[in-house]
């Protein structure tokens, strides 16, 4: 973790703790910058991942102030760090169904994670649950040239922190692209609702902080289940 992100960190925690409210002003950069003992600059680039976030806006000439203390049951569709940060306050668990290897995945797969001829990736089908709710499903291929070791132990927690604290890999951006679709039959089965019923597909692909791409994922979002926030500026 950067110094900026980990003070962005105790930033988040600070804002929470201290009851700020939505519209709340927030002490200045030279006031945090001396609280937190960092430079400026570390504290500008904290604050834009907070502004990211939705947590706060700034108003030239005017301040820092919170913008909007984000709803726990909601998933920031900005974050490209995974399900797990947007509901930190929920129990998140993965069943894995499948994992494996493969030498030649489909030609989209290839295409999307710029693959050589001779690249495999890690094939991951898991369900993810919140508080023991079915949220999704999620079918994921992992270049593994990027993503080198993989395991099903692994999956059945959160793999983005896997990748960040184990492996130090830098997680950049995401495209994300939806649509809104029926279920399958047996995609309704492992969603324990039925077949035809709506459902949110959602494919996302992320990349490095240097732009390789390293995860190609589709997912099917368990209506009842699924919330979304989406921050938002000019």
């Amino acid at each position: 973790m950067l110094k900026y992100e980990h003070i962005a960190k105790q930033l988040n925690a600070f804002i929470h703790q201290s009851n700020f409210k939505p519209g709340d002003k927030l002490p200045s950069v030279t006031q945090l910058k001396e609280r937190y003992q960092v430079s400026k600059s570390t504290i500008i680039k904290a604050l834009g991942l907070l502004e990211q976030d939705g947590l706060i806006y700034q108003a030239q000439g005017s301040g820092i102030y919170v913008r909007n203390i984000a709803d726990a049951n909601r998933i920031n569709v900005f974050k490209t760090n995974g399900f797990s940060k947007s509901l930190g306050e929920h129990r998140m668990t993965s069943k894995v169904l499948v994992f494996k290897e493969i030498a030649t995945p489909p030609k989209s797969v290839q295409d999307e994670l710029q693959l050589n001829a001779d690249d495999t990736v890690y094939y991951l089908e898991r369900l993810r649950f919140v508080d023991d709710d079915v949220l999704c499903i999620e079918y994921s291929y992992y270049h593994k040239e990027i993503v080198k070791y993989l395991n099903d132990d692994i999956a059945k927690g959160s793999i983005f922190d896997y990748l960040e604290s184990n492996m130090k890999l830098r997680i950049g951006f995401s495209d994300i692209f939806f649509n809104v679709d029926q279920l399958t039959s047996s995609e309704a089965s492992l969603l324990q609702l039925s077949a035809g019923e709506p459902c949110l597909r959602y494919h996302q692909t992320f990349y490095t902080m240097t732009g390789k791409p390293f995860d190609s994922s589709d997912i099917v979002f368990h209506y009842r289940h699924a919330q979304f926030y989406i921050p938002s500026k000019k």
